[in-house]
């Protein structure tokens, strides 16, 4: 394990030890409290995520697409959360890991505007097959809308990124309400990991009540209805890696669903955020 990952962990628990030490557990959990850093050794608290509410209006504005991500020139700045787009080269002949760039800018947006993370509205790209450039970041998030098989290096770059901590975000870009990537997402970490494979989410797990409360677990836009799924550690119970099957990217872009979907698909991914941050 690198010194940045366990580095990175050991902040994370004294932090949050800190913050248990002023609230109650029930208050602690019921308001999701994160601290954030970059993958540096330090960070800087920012304070508890409670305390702004979703505006009445109902549907969040719509987000511009941001202008041409680029490749870091440097890791994780201290402090700052990023939410970076993972690029892979499948061996398919159709690819869509970069598909709707502006669900990833709105829900950037969204987590600034609800919660109190101090979240980068930077497009940042990390390739798979490139994993010095993948470690500069703790947290990736990917998509994709048809079947994949990642490169045998790129696969061994996911193992050894998820080996040392990192923490990867999959959904499925649904097609034509197929939930392939899900599958094949699923199929690979089962493979990499035969004696801990992917097991479902269940409804009442921290993931679905950090910060957003979904007291039937995973929303569903479309696709496969099968909840979300996860490789968890097997000493911590701390999830390593997870995939949602039902389309909560799309739903980012507030373009495809009800307003009150898309508003769902955003919480969700907060949910996410905050789990992963307080976990």
């Amino acid at each position: 394990m690198s010194d940045a990952f366990e580095n990175l962990s050991e902040w994370k628990h004294a932090m949050l030890k800190s913050l248990r030490k002023r609230i109650d557990r029930r208050a602690f959990m019921r308001q999701g409290l994160g601290a954030l850093g970059g993958f540096a050794l330090a960070g800087t608290l920012l304070g508890t995520l409670a305390g702004r509410r979703l505006d009445a209006a109902g549907e969040p504005p719509m987000a511009s697409p941001p202008a041409g991500p680029a490749e870091p020139k440097s890791g994780a700045t201290t402090g700052v959360f990023y939410f970076p787009r993972l690029k892979f080269d499948v061996l398919a002949d159709v690819c869509s890991w970069d598909a709707y760039p502006d669900a990833d800018a709105n829900l950037r947006r969204q987590v600034r505007r609800l919660t109190n993370i101090n979240m980068s509205e930077e497009a940042i790209i990390c390739s798979l097959d490139d994993l010095d450039g993948m470690v500069k970041y703790p947290f990736i998030f990917c998509t994709d809308e048809r079947h994949f098989k990642f490169s045998k290096k790129e696969e061994d770059n996911l193992v050894e990124y998820l080996r040392r901590g990192g923490f990867l975000y999959g959904d499925d870009c649904v097609w034509e309400n197929q939930s392939l990537f899900f599958r094949d997402y699923r199929d690979m970490m089962n493979r990499i990991w035969p004696d801990n494979p992917m097991r479902r989410v269940p409804d009442d797990h921290p993931l679905y009540h950090c910060y957003f409360d979904f007291p039937k677990g995973l929303p569903y836009l479309q696709g496969e209805n099968a909840g979300t799924w996860a490789t968890f550690d097997r000493k911590s119970d701390r999830i390593l890696t997870l995939v949602t099957p039902t389309d909560m990217h799309c739903g980012w872009t507030c373009r495809f669903f009800t307003p009150e979907q898309n508003m769902e698909a955003l919480k969700m991914g907060i949910n996410i955020i905050v789990y992963y941050l307080s976990h």
